[in-house]
């Protein structure tokens, strides 16, 4: 069964080093390079180097990963990948007491190769690099959180009412919006964000600006219901001065879909899945009836 689903942290988690920044995935955060991308690879991937997290449907065009390519990526567990031979060096580790292995060497490409298998959480976090320096750091930085740095728990919230709930969807000023993505399967943290100033903003006010009630539920015949309503996509974490609430937020199914604080239900539409999912910069799915 899963964990109970964490509860906020009850101070700021420490910043990333300089030059550096924090990703996480699936309870999984690691540190890599600040001008690193996020999701350059598989369909018409550059050469800049990036973190792969969340991703699904550009992995489906098989593109041929050169060698000049840099990744670090945190996806679910394949041994099959992790290399082995004599250039490869593997060691058993702890992160915070779960057993984890770690293998890394120089591959015939030329690049800095190295894995952390998390064989208990089912998890492996894949590097290659130019520099070894830059691998090891990354693989260094490697923890298991239950609230990453966004201050997403990593598994989703349960839904619950509110009876102290505000009458608006969101507070017309936040300080700040935690976008945390669970997908349309499974109860494990896929991502996150975090919005603040302007976009955080510009965000709750679109939430504020949807009709009123949740969305109609799409045609039987178009879309095949399931027993009960999915769970929520994403779970918006939004803290003003005068406290935190959370917004649930379901738009790939067919039934359930809509924003939910807890007091009041709205309609999603496509321009808020778009300003909720690109800060995340992974893909989605919705039915075309969302669509303006």
């Amino acid at each position: 069964a899963a964990p109970a689903a964490s509860a906020a942290p009850a101070a700021t988690p420490p910043a990333a080093a300089a030059g550096w920044r924090f990703e996480s995935s699936l309870g999984v955060q690691i540190e890599v390079p600040a001008d690193w991308a996020v999701n350059d690879y598989g369909c018409n991937m550059s050469d800049r180097p990036t973190v792969v997290r969340a991703q699904v449907y550009q992995l489906g065009c098989l593109t041929p990963e050169k060698p000049t390519k840099q990744v670090a990526q945190i996806g679910a567990d394949a041994p099959e990948e992790v290399k082995k031979g004599p250039e490869f060096t593997r060691r058993d580790v702890s992160l915070g007491g779960v057993n984890a292995e770690r293998t890394e060497g120089r591959g015939a490409d030329g690049r800095h190769f190295g894995w952390l298998r998390i064989p208990s959480r089912q998890i492996l976090i894949s590097v290659r690099t130019h520099d070894p320096e830059i691998a090891r750091r990354i693989l260094d930085s490697a923890q298991l959180v239950s609230v990453d740095h966004n201050g997403c728990p990593d598994r989703r919230p349960p839904k619950a009412a509110h009876p102290g709930a505000r009458t608006a969807m969101a507070p017309r000023d936040p300080a700040s919006i935690s976008i945390c993505y669970y997908g349309p399967r499974g109860d494990v943290l896929r991502t996150s964000a975090r919005l603040s100033g302007r976009d955080a903003a510009a965000l709750a006010a679109a939430l504020n600006a949807s009709r009123p009630g949740p969305n109609p539920d799409v045609d039987p015949k178009q879309c095949l219901h399931p027993p009960a309503p999915p769970p929520a996509d994403a779970v918006l974490l939004v803290e003003d001065a005068a406290g935190k609430g959370a917004i649930h937020v379901a738009f790939s199914g067919c039934t359930g879909r809509g924003l939910d604080n807890g007091a009041q239900r709205a309609h999603v539409d496509l321009p808020i899945i778009q300003r909720i999912m690109i800060p995340l910069g992974t893909g989605f799915t919705f039915n075309g009836d969302l669509s303006p």
